[in-house]
């Protein structure tokens, strides 16, 4: 496992039983594996997922994601959402999704970086310490978007 493990700085596990296990402490080297600065990365990001409230925190701000998401799709009659967690998608209903891509990483004064993994479909996957305002402020200017987007 990687990507969030580091937080940002290149850090990867290797999990399994002793059953399947493959390796011995020390046999795999590689770009990821844990030097004294990455591994008290890792340890802070694993401290700040299993504080107290934390992951409580973050299904609330899914679940604020979704319901608003779910708001703008019946705003402008588009076809709903999807997802778990901060994970989501907002489901177009027609392919306008690259040209919104560009258009928001355009957008003034700052841009919007959004992902359309499908022609009719936008991705969002912000940071686990996302707050609500910046997903108020993400929504704020999709909305522009879409006021202007093609029918």
């Amino acid at each position: 496992m990687g990507k969030g493990i580091g937080g940002g700085v290149p850090l990867a596990a290797l999990l399994c039983t002793d059953a399947v296990a493959c390796f011995e402490p020390g046999d795999q080297g590689g770009t990821y594996n844990g030097n004294p600065l990455m591994c008290a990365v890792g340890v802070s990001v694993i401290q700040q997922l299993t504080a107290p409230g934390f992951l409580d925190e973050v299904i609330a701000k899914g679940a604020y994601l979704k319901s608003r998401l779910l708001e703008m799709s019946d705003e402008f009659g588009l076809d709903g959402e999807r997802g778990e967690g901060l994970l989501r998608a907002l489901k177009l209903g027609r392919d306008i999704a690259n040209e919104l891509v560009e258009e928001a990483r355009i957008m003034a004064p700052i841009g919007l970086i959004i992902n359309a993994p499908r022609p009719n479909l936008l991705r969002f996957m912000p940071a686990l310490t996302v707050s609500r305002s910046e997903i108020d402020q993400m929504l704020a200017m999709l909305k522009q978007l879409l006021r202007h987007s093609p029918k």
